[in-house]
């Protein structure tokens, strides 16, 4: 789903009509973008949904001609022309007003729709906030639960919302004190002990792990399902007695 707001008011672009249904049932696309009426849901000609904003006629000013126009959050266009797509899959355009839609490229797109709301999910992920209740969250009109658990998975596996999960857990890590150094240092202080603590041992490579220190392939398959902090774990951070007791039965657990 992209959002373009308008005049102060948010215009959805839906990627299908499943989605269109799961966030916002109420809506009921009457067809093809070029039969629809002014404030009508359309499909674009890849099955994306969107609203009819306006429909307006343009004279031919060799012919006198006036063509019908139709403009959506994907652009402008004039209905009929020859080899004349309306394509959501180029996102929301930058400029709804003009006939090309002055689309930057698919890449610079899909940057952009790293949007606030990807950078709040991936904070209650990191949080330790439940992947399906994040998502509730940033999206309110999903209902169907199925539909948000499947969503919220895709979201998680993107690469952009990994790393975002990454760095907030570098943050949430820093803020405690848990830097690259402190771990570097309670591994040399165990290993001078050296009395075999698994369980300290197993914590400290797990926070290692967490904190980007071994930034290993292996380090990244972990963090691919590794969904953020439990509230539990939360606590043990700020209580620095017992935070790597917790994290070393966490760690336990995953494997």
């Amino acid at each position: 789903m992209d959002i373009k707001v308008i005049k102060g008011q948010e215009n959805y672009l839906y990627d299908s009509l499943k989605e269109c249904m799961a966030l916002a049932p109420e809506i009921v696309p009457t067809g093809d973008w070029k039969r629809g009426k002014e404030g009508d849901w359309v499909y674009t000609d890849d099955l994306h949904v969107c609203q009819i904003l306006r429909i307006f006629y343009v004279t031919v000013p060799s012919t006198g001609e006036k063509k019908k126009c139709i403009r959506t959050v994907c652009g402008s266009f004039v209905v009929g022309q020859e080899n004349i797509k309306m394509l959501g899959e180029h996102g929301v355009a930058t400029n709804i007003y003009t006939f090309s839609g002055n689309y930057d490229s698919i890449n610079e797109i899909r940057s952009k729709k790293t949007s606030s709301k990807k950078m709040l999910f991936a904070q209650y992920v990191a949080a330790g906030m439940d992947t399906s209740q994040a998502y509730s969250i940033i999206y309110p009109k999903a209902k169907d639960k199925q539909y948000i658990k499947t969503a919220a998975n895709k979201l998680l596996q993107q690469k952009k919302v990994m790393e975002m999960v990454k760095e907030e857990i570098k943050d949430i890590l820093n803020s405690e004190g848990v830097t690259p150094e402190y771990i570097i240092q309670r591994y040399k202080d165990i290993a001078d002990i050296s009395d075999k603590d698994s369980d300290k041992l197993r914590s400290l490579d797990a926070l290692a792990k967490m904190s980007g220190l071994f930034d290993t392939e292996k380090k990244q398959e972990q963090l691919t399902v590794w969904t953020g902090f439990t509230p539990e774990q939360m606590e043990a951070i700020k209580d620095g007695s017992s935070k790597q007791e917790v994290l070393a039965h966490a760690e336990g657990e995953d494997k």
